[in-house]
């Protein structure tokens, strides 16, 4: 039977007792959810466990709550979906102002989040691990048994199931110019402006990740009005 890369869930919750809910979800859709209930830690948390989706299941969405997903936003390129009680629409505008891709009232029958978090989750979809060769370029090893990239065999850096995807083809191309039309097909299995906006989103995350200087990036080089090309020093 092949492996796969289990898409990541980090759930974000201040209710102990949705607990067996969310592991409910875990055993059926073989997710793999890690959950923090501490409002503090989230950032670092997202950091640590290099998730696909970010998904928000509050009791008290209040401006705490509104500036977590803020800075969330303008770090993550992977869905923000928020669960909560608040029906109000004033609440729920401020949520999309802030940057959640989908509100999700409470109650709700568990089949239908389970399909909504799906939908979300196909723009990660997994590959079987075994058609994924670990690669090395000069001082770059990818490995994506392990979700990670590493340089000199020492700094390792955690990917998502996105960013993986988008390291494996320019790295199996490095230094091929690749266009951005053919990264998006390669990546999401679909082009389009939308695509290629979340190509630019994707790219540069990965510059924070593992560029010494995102804006002189020694790595992932843009080729103007083309695409990219992987080519390290």
């Amino acid at each position: 039977m092949s492996r796969v890369l289990v898409p990541k869930i980090l759930l974000i919750s201040d209710l102990e007792i949705a607990r067996p809910f969310w592991t409910s979800h875990q055993v059926q859709q073989r997710w793999q959810i890690v959950v923090e209930y501490e409002l503090s830690r989230v950032v670092e948390r997202w950091v640590e466990e290099a998730p696909d989706m970010i998904v928000i299941d509050l009791v008290k969405v209040d401006v705490a709550a509104f500036e977590l997903i803020r800075e969330l936003r303008e770090q993550a390129v992977i869905p923000i979906v928020l669960l909560t009680f608040h029906s109000t629409e004033k609440i729920m505008l401020q949520a999309y102002e802030a940057g959640v891709d989908d509100y999700i009232v409470m109650p709700m029958d568990s089949e239908i989040i389970q399909f909504k978090l799906k939908a979300w989750l196909r723009g990660s979809r997994t590959f079987p691990v075994e058609m994924l060769d670990s690669l090395q370029v000069g001082e770059v090893r990818f490995l994506p048994s392990e979700r990670s990239i590493t340089f000199d065999g020492e700094n390792s850096v955690r990917l998502t199931n996105l960013e993986l995807r988008l390291m494996y083809y320019l790295i199996s191309h490095a230094g091929r110019t690749v266009t951005a039309e053919e990264l998006c097909q390669r990546v999401w299995g679909a082009s389009g402006e939308e695509k290629k906006t979340t190509l630019k989103n994707v790219v540069y995350r990965l510059r924070l990740k593992i560029e010494e200087d995102p804006a002189r990036p020694q790595y992932i080089r843009t080729v103007s009005g083309v695409g990219y090309k992987f080519k390290p020093e």
